[in-house]
C-alpha cells in the first residue's frame, strides 16, 4: 500500500516554529529585542526569512515593533484577563456540546491526549505537552461543532500557549492542571454538562490567577 506523501515543512516554516516556541517557552523573554542578524545566525538562515517570521509573530501578537526595532510582546494583566475570559465563554460552550452528544469514541479521545499530557508532564517534557494540550482542545472543539470558535482559540493560540507554558512550569501544577482536565472528561462522560462546565470555569480561572502573578 502506498503511504500518503507529507508535505515538508519549508525553511520559513521551521524557523517559525523554533523561534514562535522560543517566545512561548521563555528562551526570549517579554521585552527583548529581536536582532534578525543573531537569530539568523542561531536558526541558519537569512535575515529576509528572520524578518518574515518577526512579521507573522507580529500578527499572533507575540512580538511587537516599535521605534527600535521589533521585541518579544509583553502581555499586560488586561490582555491576560480577557484571554481567559475568551477561553472562559469558549471552552465551556464547546464542553456543553460535548457533554450532550457524548459517546464513547469522544471520551477515549479526550482521554487518551491527556493521559499522553500526563506521560510528558512526568517525563518534564512541556512542549510536548503542550502540543497534545492544543490537540486536546482542537478536538473537543471540533467535535463540539464549534469550528469558527477553534479558529479564533487557533488564533490565539501563541499566547495561550505562552501563559500555558508558564502556569505548568508552577509547583505543583504539572498535576493539578491535568487533575482538572480529568474532572471535565468525567462530566462529559456522564452526559453532565452543568458538572463539565463548572469543571471547565473552576480550571480557567485557577490559571487565570496564576498567569496575574507573572509580571510579564
Amino acid at each position: 500500500m502506498l503511504e500518503t506523501v507529507i508535505k515538508p515543512k519549508t525553511l520559513k516554516e521551521t524557523a517559525l516554529e523554533q523561534l514562535r516556541m522560543a517566545i512561548m517557552t521563555g528562551q526570549l523573554t517579554p521585552g527583548e529585542r529581536l536582532v534578525e542578524r543573531s537569530i539568523g545566525e542561531q536558526l541558519g538562515v537569512s535575515r529576509t526569512v528572520v524578518r518574515e517570521c518577526i512579521r507573522h509573530l507580529e500578527s499572533e501578537h507575540l512580538v511587537t515593533v516599535s521605534a527600535s526595532g521589533p521585541l518579544v510582546t509583553i502581555l499586560d494583566s488586561d490582555e491576560i484577563r480577557q484571554i481567559y475570559q475568551l477561553r472562559a465563554m469558549l471552552e465551556c460552550e464547546a464542553v456543553r456540546h460535548c457533554a450532550q452528544q457524548v459517546t464513547p469514541e469522544i471520551v477515549q479521545s479526550l482521554q487518551d491526549d491527556l493521559n499522553q499530557i500526563r506521560v510528558e508532564l512526568s517525563a518534564g517534557d512541556i512542549v510536548g505537552a503542550l502540543e497534545h494540550a492544543r490537540l486536546f482542545y482542537e478536538y473537543l472543539f471540533v467535535t463540539a461543532g464549534m469550528t469558527v470558535a477553534w479558529e479564533l482559540t487557533d488564533r490565539l493560540n501563541g499566547r495561550i500557549g505562552r501563559l500555558r507554558f508558564m502556569t505548568l512550569s508552577t509547583k505543583g501544577r504539572a498535576v493539578e492542571g491535568p487533575d482538572n482536565l480529568q474532572k471535565i472528561i468525567d462530566g462529559i462522560a456522564k452526559g453532565d454538562s452543568e458538572a463539565a462546565t463548572d469543571a471547565c470555569k473552576k480550571h480557567i480561572n485557577e490559571v487565570c490567577r496564576i498567569s496575574l502573578r507573572f509580571d510579564n
